[in-house]
């Protein structure tokens, strides 16, 4: 085991069940909210005019972020050693730099991670994407999404600490990635990059 692996291992080892299972509980129920609002999009798509496909690419892109586990109440860290503690002690801080610091891993991650949700809100340009290539990209991107939802949510019952924070940076990876740049601009894929970028340093 490498320092690093050594120190992150010792960090998650810290963390009381009670934090970690209240994290869980709130991803587990941000999971299946995303799941009804997938198949409220699997089934609007169906009847959509073409002239809405790009309307529609953005708030499912919106969508997925809007449900990833990106808040305090996910992270068993914060829920542990946030306000009372103010971050004394935590493990994540030791090792990742503290949250509010404006160069620590976090802070990174989700400043590149609202600029990534922020260019999508505004992105009112044209898809370069024919309606019937649209067709055949969102379905699949749905579908994906919510097989990597289904995914995290039945993976959290037997999660440690450890496992937990690992799940969540392959699913918040996973799930940028699916975001259906095709369909919109360029300056979306050049902050989805950025996010992928930050991401490597979050756990």
């Amino acid at each position: 085991m490498t320092d690093r692996a050594g120190e992150l291992k010792a960090a998650a080892e810290a963390i009381d069940p009670v934090a970690l299972e209240e994290a869980k509980s709130a991803i587990a129920t941000s999971c299946r909210e995303y799941l009804r609002w997938a198949d409220l999009f699997s089934r609007r798509l169906e009847s959509l005019p073409d002239e809405k496909l790009h309307q529609f690419a953005r708030a499912l892109a919106l969508t997925m972020l809007g449900h990833l586990p990106t808040r305090p109440g996910t992270c068993p860290f914060c829920i542990q050693y946030g306000q009372e503690r103010s971050c004394r002690g935590c493990g994540y801080a030791a090792t990742h730099g503290r949250c509010d610091e404006d160069d620590s891993a976090f802070s990174l991650f989700i400043e590149a991670f609202q600029e990534l949700g922020r260019t999508i809100y505004q992105d009112t340009g044209r898809m370069c994407f024919s309606a019937d290539e649209a067709r055949h990209i969102l379905p699949s991107c749905i579908q994906s999404s919510i097989e990597a939802f289904v995914q995290m949510e039945q993976a959290l019952a037997s999660a440690s600490t450890l496992d937990l924070m690992q799940l969540k940076a392959q699913h918040l990876r996973e799930m940028v990635d699916l975001i259906p740049v095709q369909l919109l601009s360029q300056e979306v894929a050049m902050r989805r990059q950025k996010v992928k970028s930050a991401l490597r340093n979050y756990w």
